[in-house]
């Protein structure tokens, strides 16, 4: 098949990271794939995952400023019609660029991937109707990307269950400065046996990081043996700024990484606290590695994490939390296991073969 790929940016987020993967999938298996991103990619992060575009898949940037206007969406039915598509393939909020094509030439197949609850992946009131409409008629086709997202898709748009496919992720391989990365880690370390959690999310309120800096304090100030990595982006900001000052010594705001999966591979659990979620593309990386989660039970997560089996869930509270680190510090879960569980159910392979089943009904 011929699939564009349609995003808005290729920032460090995770769906971002997924659509990359996902396009290198398609490529490997003999489709013609191109990944479109609307906004300009010059200035600094808005490409960041282009790097891990592989060289089979075709890339164009439409190089919009932010904003939205007719003009816009005219440019994109332009490079649509151009490409002559058997599919495209939105992700996030794109889909108004795509609402006259998905009316007027139907021999297009439209997909949507929501990759979050119905009512974060949604703009307007205004803008909900319309998806409703489009969803409805099938013009475009909407995908989920967890149980919860699919029950929310129901709730949120009064429509019949959309289609639900788990996330999937390229097992985390390791990159030339492994390591130095390990000496890095290292030196974080008050001793060989010191546990190293990491935390890979952008600084936002609904990653929660106040909830993840005062629970990692009070395990300090209990006396524990620890270091914790908080990698990601927007730390600089006011609310990253006060987190930082917050936090106890053994605590290390490493800033956005370009080899995230060396840090990955050098710790020995993984931390999210999560107000609420889709189904995180870290989580799916650290199962790659056989970290052990340790996670707010939201969205997606517990249809990944079976609490004490495949990691350790926690409400969204201190108290939950500090319980569910005790847990892992007191019975860590086979590194093996969390990688064959990842194999069989979230590996990118897995997940391609789902979406191209869908594409070609």
């Amino acid at each position: 098949m011929k699939i564009i790929q349609l995003v808005y940016s290729l920032c460090s987020g995770g769906a971002e990271k997924f659509v990359v993967d996902l396009s290198n999938e398609m490529a490997r298996r003999g489709h013609d794939v191109t990944l479109c991103m609307l906004l300009d990619d010059a200035p600094e992060g808005r490409a960041f995952n282009k790097q891990f575009l592989s060289p089979a898949v075709h890339f164009r940037s439409l190089h919009f400023e932010r904003g939205f206007s007719l003009g816009k969406v005219r440019a994109v039915e332009k490079f649509i019609l151009g490409e002559r598509p058997d599919v495209v393939h939105c992700h996030l909020n794109v889909i108004p660029y795509v609402f006259r094509l998905a009316m007027t030439r139907r021999k297009i197949k439209f997909f949507h991937t929501l990759h979050n609850v119905a009512e974060k992946a949604c703009g307007t009131s205004a803008q909900k109707r319309i998806n409703r409409f489009f969803y409805a008629r099938r013009w475009i086709r909407p995908i989920t990307i967890s149980r919860l997202c699919q029950e929310s898709f129901v709730r949120f748009y009064h429509l019949p269950p959309a289609p639900h496919i788990d996330n999937g992720r390229s097992v985390v391989a390791p990159s030339t400065v492994l390591s130095a990365v390990k000496q890095e880690v290292n030196g974080y370390k008050a001793a060989a046996s010191t546990p190293v959690f990491v935390h890979v999310a952008r600084c936002d309120a609904q990653k929660n990081q106040r909830l993840l800096i005062s629970t990692f304090n009070r395990l300090d100030k209990e006396g524990t043996d620890f270091c914790l990595l908080v990698l990601g982006a927007g730390y600089g900001s006011d609310e990253g700024k006060q987190l930082q000052q917050a936090a106890c010594n053994k605590i290390h705001f490493l800033g956005e990484k370009g080899n995230v999966g060396d840090y990955l591979l050098c710790a020995d659990a993984f931390c999210l606290t999560s107000r609420f979620e889709g189904l995180p593309i870290s989580l799916l990386e650290a199962l790659s590695c056989g970290l052990t989660p340790v996670c707010t039970a939201v969205g997606g997560i517990p249809d990944v994490v079976t609490d004490g089996e495949t990691g350790y869930l926690s409400a969204v509270s201190e108290e939950g939390y500090h319980q569910a680190l005790l847990r892992f510090l007191h019975r860590r879960i086979e590194p093996e296991k969390l990688k064959a569980h990842f194999r069989a159910n979230y590996s990118i392979a897995v997940c391609a073969e789902k979406y191209l089943t869908l594409f070609q009904k």
